[in-house]
């Protein structure tokens, strides 16, 4: 009959811890010792004890302390909890139910692998543990095969608590172990939730393929690299199956899912089929055998028969490092065989056209991975291409602006400069023009006058003195003025000669009028544009330029 081995108690060992009697050694690793007692009432039980020469120093009191305090916080149906504990006794202890069922590695070993159906029913259990655990603030550390039991009910996860990491420290590290430990623990970082979920992947991927996530043949120490690199093997494992487990072994824990996302995944996945929960509806029937030879073998301890007699593999209760043997199975009959063999080609061909497709699928994975990078490299470049055109352009405007503006700028300079040319060249002009009238003006005037005074002459009989023929030396021009030329020089001096001539000549009666010559002196001034009496106090005021308004008809004099 296969079942759990139980060895009998040695000379060192007690016979009872608290009101539990012990009854034989479940196994022993590496800081404590799990024996199987039972309680007055015939309930079996797995009690943990520290493993301590003499007396159990305050640092491992502690530890266990706090391990006891963690597992009593689990209330699952997915776990095994705790019944009671005494951590101050002289050997410390601590009673957890004890389960009659083998492991997952006994079960994989003995029975084979999985269908898809029945790995997503089993990893439903699993998550829901881990859910529990990580919601009391518990990683378990340490998920494996070896550590989940499964009756016929569902999966239970054992030997949680704080003392793996320091047992992998005491211990030697072992194939068993390392091919279910997450990267990072591998590399000695920090566990985390995530490094459970890596381990529940690795864990369902050995129960659909029948090993670890890893290249067969490899030593502890090149295993062991492999798992810090995060360097996969995941041949043969079950198209339907990829999208649950590959998620799990991400290099990375960041893109891992999280354990509740599993269930409801694993949950989804089972949509549509029959709800038992129940592993008879599941499980393949070899391994629903050798589950119930287990509980057989339990029954067979709780009546006191069995002790010592066992040759199972795998321990039924929590902390279990030891592996040994189970009997073997009854010798199956040809048409079992048969079967057996033809499920298994099926398994392989089944497993090598996975490879294939995981291979394609890597393959194409690939291709578009570099043809993504390759469009982001280009789109890159053509964004930095429209960028620096797009710079260029604004230079060449900004530029093109400003040389606008210059030349604006130059342009009305210029125009500015021209207008005041233009209205210099018209104010000449005028200035000259209306010189060039005053002159003509008085030019006319002298030679009416002169026309008169010969005519007026020739009818009295009489001509002018001589003295009055003087020509008075030239006005000098004012200061500040520019003189004309010479020939409007000699007629203004001809005009003057006449004015003054005119001035000077009798009336009718032979007698000089003193107002004509003031009359006289005032038209010269008025015709060379300059005050002749500016140095008298009582000197008139100097007429206007141009000409004459009116003619005296008397004297025949402008004024």
């Amino acid at each position: 009959m296969a079942g759990a081995q139980v060895d009998p108690l040695g000379s060192g060992d007690p016979v009872a811890l608290g009101r539990y009697e012990l009854l034989g050694r479940l196994a022993s690793g590496g800081m404590g010792r799990i024996y199987l007692a039972r309680s007055a009432e015939g309930q079996l039980v797995a009690v943990k004890t520290l493993l301590a020469d003499g007396t159990v120093s305050d640092v491992d009191r502690r530890r266990f302390e706090r391990e006891v305090a963690l597992a009593q916080r689990i209330d699952s149906a997915f776990t095994a909890r705790v019944r009671e504990a005494d951590p101050r006794a002289a050997l410390p202890w601590m009673a957890i139910d004890y389960i009659a069922a083998p492991s997952l590695t006994e079960l994989v070993r003995t029975a084979g692998v999985l269908p898809g159906s029945a790995v997503r029913w089993l990893a439903a259990g699993t998550a829901e543990a881990l859910v529990t655990l990580h919601g009391e603030g518990i990683i378990h550390r340490d998920i494996k095969p070896q550590n989940i039991l499964l009756p016929l009910p569902g999966p239970r996860v054992i030997d949680f608590g704080i003392s793996h990491a320091n047992d992998l420290t005491r211990t030697s590290l072992t194939l068993g172990t390392i091919a279910f430990t997450s990267p990072e623990q591998a590399r000695g970082e920090m566990s985390t939730e995530a490094s459970d979920v890596y381990s529940l992947g690795a864990t369902l991927f050995h129960l659909a393929v029948g090993r670890p996530p890893y290249r067969a043949g490899s030593d502890t120490f090149a295993l062991l690299a492999q798992v810090q690199r995060g360097e996969l093997d995941l041949g043969g494992l079950p198209k339907e199956l990829t999208d649950l487990i590959r998620p799990c072994l991400a290099a990375d824990p960041a893109d891992r899912p999280l354990p509740a996302e599993m269930l409801a995944r694993f949950r989804a996945s089972l949509a549509g089929l029959p709800v038992t929960q129940g592993g008879r509806r599941w499980l393949p029937q070899r391994w629903t055998d050798l589950i119930s030879a287990y509980e057989r073998h339990g029954r067979d301890l709780a009546r006191g028969a069995g002790v010592g007699t066992g040759t199972a593999a795998g321990s039924g209760a929590a902390g279990s490092e030891e592996v040994t043997d189970v009997l073997p199975p009854p010798r199956p009959t040809q048409a079992y065989t048969q079967e057996r063999e033809e499920a298994e080609r099926a398994e392989r061909e089944r497993a090598r056209q996975a490879e294939a497709a995981e291979r394609e699928r890597l393959l194409r994975e690939q291709a578009r991975r570099e043809q993504a990078r390759q469009e982001a490299a280009r789109q890159e470049q053509a964004r930095k291409d429209r960028e620096h055109q797009e710079e260029a352009r604004r230079e060449r405007e900004r530029r093109q602006e400003e040389e606008r503006l210059r030349q604006l700028r130059k342009q009305e300079k210029k125009e500015r400069k021209r207008a005041q040319q233009e209205a210099e060249r018209r104010e000449r002009e005028r200035v000259e023009q209306e010189t060039a009238d005053r002159l003509r003006a008085a030019e006319a005037r002298a030679r009416e006058r002169a026309a008169r005074s010969a005519s007026a002459s020739r009818s009295s009989g009489t001509t002018p003195p001589a003295s009055r023929n003087r020509t008075p030396a030239p006005t000098p021009a004012p200061s500040g003025k520019k003189g004309g030329s010479a020939l409007a020089w000699l007629l203004v001096l001809a005009v003057v000669a006449l004015v003054l001539w005119q001035a000077n000549k009798p009336d009718e009666d032979g007698s000089r009028s003193d107002k004509g010559a003031s009359t006289g002196s005032t038209a010269i001034g008025s015709v060379l544009g300059a005050d002749t009496n500016s140095g008298r106090a009582d000197a008139p005021e100097r007429l206007p330029h141009g000409p004459y308004d009116r003619v005296n008809r008397a004297t025949g004099q402008y004024t």
